[in-house]
């Protein structure tokens, strides 16, 4: 049996990377063939296709780049057809994945198609399960109440779990961080921008405003920044144009278990970081931007009030959140410095935060990775 994972996201890598290694798993003669970056290369799939800049979020972004996407489209799609895999699994990223099975049905490629991570219908657009269901063969849902939404318009929907949950996120080592860069008992600020070169120009500024304010209240705070690979450009660009930003410590993004090892609280663009900070324990504040045309498209067609997945389980503000014109330095720094003037307020916070993500997490015997590979199989026959 042979199957193709593509992934054009740095999150949809590392879920391809570990679905990768339980598909092997689970059946070794298996062969793997696919599209994505750096984890799913270590993976041991090479990638048929650079996909530099393909983590594109936001109307006005994605209308910028429709070129690249579409040649990109039409590249993966004849990738795909020259592999003749058994299935293909399109992981998250679910406008070029749409786009991409629509190409490859209307080419009359008939093979298994099976969508790992479904859109979020229940926070808006619900059209689009119509939409999944017609193109899709099988999905893999991260949430169980994503079933409803998908199995009355006929598509074999498998709940496995969010693999985000499957790491444990405590292990980091703080004395290395410490150590390394002679911090002693200094408290400390995390600071995640994103993944996205949007995300990185949109959110420097007003991150740059809020670690200036709060270094004016809190003279000897340490600021680390652990940057994804996709962007470590982009905020190397920004540190380079604004000096405030020197004031932060830069590190690749494998130290990210030990920087949220030793952070008394942490700023961080909305995403899957966020979920794994909560995972921590670790105090966040989350912020996030898109352009102005994007969200007066977008905002009507939100059902939720939060946009982090722990504060939407907890239907509660676990983690403060800031969007559009509320993200200033003031607002940021506002919400940040309690968790460092007050001890209670912090041990609270990082409390409630490890309780929602273990409620969350749901007391599996399997990992979601592992879980996802059977279901993957099965639905393969």
């Amino acid at each position: 049996m042979k199957i193709y994972l593509i992934a054009v996201e740095p999150s949809a890598d590392q879920l391809g990377a570990d679905l990768a290694k339980e598909l092997r798993a689970a059946r070794p003669d298996i062969k793997l063939a696919g599209i994505g970056g750096r984890q799913m290369q270590a993976a041991g799939i090479p990638s048929q296709m650079d996909i530099d800049g393909l983590a594109i979020l936001g109307i006005t972004e994605a209308l910028k780049k429709l070129p690249l996407v579409y040649r990109k489209i039409a590249e993966a799609s004849d990738r795909i057809e020259a592999a003749q895999a058994d299935a293909v699994i399109f992981l998250d990223s679910y406008g070029f994945m749409i786009r991409l099975a629509e190409r490859l049905r209307k080419r009359g490629f008939e093979k298994t198609l099976i969508k790992y991570v479904a859109p979020q219908v229940w926070a808006m657009r619900p059209a689009r399960a119509k939409r999944v269901a017609r193109l899709f063969d099988g999905l893999l849902a991260l949430h169980p109440f994503e079933a409803q939404y998908f199995t009355p318009l006929g598509l074999p929907t498998r709940y496995v779990g969010n693999a985000v949950f499957d790491t444990d996120y405590t292990v980091g080592d703080a004395h290395a961080i410490r150590t390394q860069y002679n911090l002693g008992e200094r408290p400390i600020l995390a600071v995640f921008f994103g993944s996205r070169t949007s995300e990185v120009n949109r959110l420097a500024p007003p991150f740059a405003d809020a670690v200036i304010a709060l270094k004016a209240k809190i003279p000897d705070l340490a600021i680390i920044s652990p940057v994804s690979d996709s962007v470590a450009e982009d905020v190397g660009a920004a540190a380079g144009a604004d000096p405030r930003l020197n004031e932060i410590i830069f590190l690749p993004e494998s130290a990210k278990l030990d920087v949220m090892a030793c952070a008394t609280a942490a700023l961080a663009c909305s995403g899957t970081v966020t979920s794994q900070l909560a995972c921590a324990g670790v105090p966040t504040v989350v912020a996030y931007r898109l352009s102005a045309l994007s969200h007066a498209i977008v905002r009507p067609l939100l059902t939720l009030d939060y946009i982090s997945m722990v504060n939407i389980s907890a239907n509660t503000d676990l983690m403060p959140e800031f969007v559009q014109g509320q993200v200033t330095g003031e607002a940021l720094s506002t919400a940040l410095y309690p968790y460092f003037a007050d001890i209670k307020k912090r041990a609270d916070a990082s409390g409630a935060l490890i309780a929602q993500t273990d409620d969350m997490r749901g007391g599996k015997d399997m990992t979601a990775s592992a879980q996802a590979a059977r279901a993957a199989l099965e639905l393969l026959g």
